[in-house]
This record gives structure tokens, sequence and C-alpha cells, in this order.
């Protein structure tokens, strides 16, 4: 098999684009593990991160995370066959909801740490 099999074909592309995100997200995680330790010491011992380059890989992360997090629940619909009084779910209904259980988590998330910050 040729090294660049998965770039003659979009859908491979896309799927292996998408399986790349996992790693720039896994550092990002990993550096917030480091960040949660810095900051057992108190106020004290830490301040954040907030160079330029930091900011720019976090936004480049979230985007990662985002079209990861696209293309995952929109699966949804293929994955999970639920059936309702004998007669399946339909797949878009099911990917509706996942979309919307997202947004509502995102807002509850969103409020908490909002909540803690005041």
């Amino acid at each position: 098999m040729p090294a660049g099999w998965w770039t003659r074909t979009r859908h491979y592309f896309l799927y292996i684009v998408r399986e790349f995100t996992a790693l720039p997200m896994a550092a990002w995680l990993l550096w917030l593990l480091v960040e949660i330790q810095r900051a057992s010491g108190g106020p004290n011992h830490y301040s954040p991160h907030g160079s330029l380059a930091f900011v720019i890989f976090s936004v480049v992360v979230l985007l990662f995370s985002l079209y990861h997090s696209y293309t995952f629940l929109s699966l949804a619909g293929v994955i999970i066959n639920i059936k309702l009084v004998d007669r399946p779910v339909p797949s878009r209904l099911i990917v509706l909801s996942q979309f919307a259980l997202w947004a509502l988590a995102s807002i509850v998330v969103g409020a908490v740490l909002i909540g803690f910050a005041r």
C-alpha cells in the first residue's frame, strides 16, 4: 500500500484527519493536568500560562475537538438503533437529540464555570 493512500480519496482523508485530532487534544489535556498540579500550591505559587502560542494552540485544539465531536455525533444515527412501540426511531431524530444534549451539556458546564468564577 503506498504511503499516501489516504490522500487520494476525500472520505479517507477526512477519516485520518478526524483520527489525528485526538493527538493535539491529548497533548492539551496533559498540559491541563500539569496546570492543575501547579495550581495545587495555591494562588501564591501559580501563574496561569497565557502566552500567545498557548492561546493559539488552545483555539486550534478547540476547533479539532469540535470537529471530532461533530463527526462522532453525526454517526449516532447509524450506531444507535432504538425501537419505540416496535417501530424504529428515525436516525435523524437520534442525531438531533445527540446534538441537543451536547448543546445542553455545554450550557450547563458554561454556567457552572461562570458561577465558580464569580
